[in-house]
């Protein structure tokens, strides 16, 4: 990110004052915390080895994040958390974020607060959709930075590529990517 971007998303206070030198790419293992989703619960990855991850940043007023997040929500009821755990980082302020957790009170995937944009810093967001996707051995398998709707089937594929990987599983087992795609 150049410098002059950084200072000027710094000020308007949506990715916290320190610039990220190096945003975690692919085959890197991305920071391991990320912060208390919306039970209190800490959320290390390390401790997720083992799952696919995917980590998801978005705020309220992005419209693809907004119609992303039932997608990913579906995903993640099809998938079930012993194979996979969703992670959506909300970037906007507490009060914002407190209307949210109550209108996705029934999501089953992890929510998390970055008002700061400290956890955005560390991953390198300069942009929302922004969406990391990390292997079962914690590595990343993919960064997808401003993607849109129509590659939604593309990420199912992904998702379940990374499932299948290291582990067979049962084809039955797979996510359908037409269920993952209906609001729930």
């Amino acid at each position: 990110m150049n410098r002059r971007l950084a200072i000027l998303l710094a000020s308007a206070g949506l990715f916290g004052a320190s610039v990220a030198l190096t945003a975690p790419e692919v085959g890197d293992t991305p920071p391991s915390y990320l912060g208390k989703d919306q039970f209190g619960e800490r959320i290390r990855l390390k401790e997720l080895r083992g799952k696919v991850v995917i980590v998801t940043f978005w705020a309220t007023w992005c419209v693809p994040c907004r119609k992303e997040m039932p997608v990913l929500e579906t995903l993640q009821q099809h998938a079930g958390r012993e194979r996979v755990h969703v992670i959506g980082v909300n970037i906007e302020g507490r009060r914002t974020f407190s209307m949210m957790k109550r209108r996705l009170k029934d999501y089953t995937m992890s929510l998390v607060h970055d008002p700061e944009g400290r956890l955005a810093n560390r991953f390198g967001v300069n942009g929302i959709p922004h969406m990391v996707m990390i292997k079962k051995d914690g590595t990343i398998a993919s960064v997808k930075r401003g993607y849109s709707e129509a590659m939604v089937p593309k990420v199912i594929d992904e998702v379940n590529a990374l499932m299948r990987s290291e582990h067979r599983t049962d084809p039955a087992a797979q996510i359908d990517q037409d269920a993952a795609q209906e609001p729930s």
